[in-house]
């Protein structure tokens, strides 16, 4: 027991230590030749295309970024959805064809108005910046959810964006899609959020769980981004490695005694 709680640090220490070489030699290998694609994301790739789409028909996009707050445990979610429609906003800002945002928090609704805000003054015409772009529904998941479907059962849609912290609520939000017939593209961490985007959408479409976190690099192509994702599955790999190690260990000292 007392070894146990001496090598615990030291395996903490060891496993930092690995993450930080690891980032430093992805972000330099980044930095001396073009982004390689770790893995393969083009439902990120054509979120730009929607704002197109929307000129061309006169349709509204309409960003649903979920109930989660910058607060709590699901902002790593909120900021990865936020990022990965980065290009989505520029684009719209150019074209000013904007979004409707719609969010769940009142943090996550500051910053989604930030963002767009900015959107418009790195174009050089912030005036034409409309505050009722972004818009915070209510404090509640389901009642927000439930707001949100109803405008767009009223108003209608080209294409809704389900992307952030969800949960079962937002099977309102894909009845009210179906209902109107319209487009939908859609991600979530929680499987209760999956499953319903699960059974709407197809799978160019859909985002699942963590690939959510992989949005801010096909959004930007910033090396950071792409460094991190490096990292990311580094890690992964490298917890399964001491997973299986430690199971080792296990038997064979257990077959000892």
């Amino acid at each position: 027991m007392t070894t146990d709680l001496w090598l615990r640090p030291l395996i903490a220490l060891g496993i930092t230590l690995v993450a930080a070489v690891a980032l430093t030699v992805i972000g330099i290998r980044h930095r001396q030749a073009p982004p390689r694609y770790l893995r393969d994301f083009p439902i990120f790739r054509s979120l730009p295309g929607e704002v197109g789409r929307a000129a061309e028909e006169g349709a509204l996009i309409h960003v649903t970024l979920g109930s989660g707050a910058l607060t709590g445990e699901d902002a790593m979610t909120s900021l990865a959805a936020l990022e990965s429609l980065h290009a989505l906003f520029d684009l719209a800002a150019a074209y000013d064809t904007p979004p409707l945002i719609t969010t769940g928090d009142p943090t996550l609704y500051v910053l989604a108005d930030d963002w767009m805000r900015r959107a418009y003054t790195r174009l050089g015409n912030p005036e034409r910046y409309r505050p009722t772009l972004v818009q915070f529904m209510a404090a509640t998941p389901a009642t927000y959810a439930a707001m949100a479907a109803t405008y767009l059962s009223e108003k209608g849609s080209g294409t809704t964006m389900m992307l952030g912290a969800f949960d079962q609520e937002v099977s309102l939000l894909t009845d009210a899609v179906v209902r109107r017939g319209g487009r939908a593209i859609g991600g979530a961490v929680s499987p209760l959020g999956l499953a319903p985007l699960f059974t709407l959408l197809e799978p160019q479409q859909l985002v699942l769980g963590e690939d959510l976190f992989a949005g801010g690099a096909e959004a930007t192509q910033r090396s950071v981004f792409w460094a991190s994702l490096g990292v990311q599955d580094f890690l992964r790999w490298l917890i399964v490695a001491g997973m299986v190690l430690t199971a080792l260990f296990s038997v064979l000292g257990g077959g000892g005694h």
